[in-house]
């Protein structure tokens, strides 16, 4: 989603990364990056904003701004504990398929969302919904056996019949979800390497 300078570096400001500001004859600022910042002044409109989120490039390889804001407060929907938020944007970015660092940092403003009754009860209903599927899928193995996690995972998001998924999170953010029911009803997870160590891009 983001342009990298060569190919390789995610950021055009920056300190360090020397070797994109070795060109003779071109000062600090005409080079490759610059240590230069890009300030913007943005005028704060307390009655609509609610939170601000810094993260790293780990995070908008794969997640746009819209996605990333619409996926954080539908999680502060469901909780108040914001390293749990933060957690879930990291766990779902590296089953999006994410390869860089990541780190995010939330930081909530007053008119922040909060709690409610409703999201928390889709959030559960959606997870036992979750869970049943996989309960099922696992307790009718095949001629080939049981399924692995990538089929599991392909069969559910074919699911016509899904509840609403996070926003801006989809299946991926409910990997952990599905991969603790799946660990826990297939006998040979530990023989076929199918453990909680794999990851899939969804």
């Amino acid at each position: 989603m983001i342009q990298r300078v060569n190919g390789s570096l995610a950021v055009s400001r920056a300190l360090g990364d020397y070797d994109y500001k070795n060109v003779d004859g071109k000062g600090p600022t005409e080079q490759l990056v610059s240590p230069e910042p890009e300030v913007f002044e943005m005028v704060r409109a307390s009655e609509q904003d609610q939170f601000v989120i810094l993260a790293c490039d780990g995070i908008w390889d794969v997640m746009s701004n819209e996605d990333l804001c619409a996926f954080v407060k539908s999680r502060l929907e469901v909780t108040n504990d914001l390293e749990r938020v933060c957690n879930e944007v990291v766990d779902t970015c590296l089953h999006m398929g994410s390869r860089d660092n990541m780190s995010v940092v939330l930081v909530c403003l007053p008119n922040f969302p909060k709690v409610t009754e409703e999201a928390v009860r889709r959030e559960a209903e959606l997870n036992k919904y979750l869970e049943s599927q996989v309960e099922e899928m696992m307790s009718q193995p095949g001629e080939d056996g049981y399924p692995d996690l990538a089929t599991v995972m392909r069969n559910l998001s074919a699911d016509p019949n899904m509840p609403p998924l996070p926003p801006g999170g989809g299946l991926a953010s409910k990997h952990s979800v599905i991969e603790a029911v799946y660990n826990s009803m297939n006998p040979y997870r530990e023989e076929d390497g199918m453990g909680a160590d794999v990851d899939y891009q969804w």
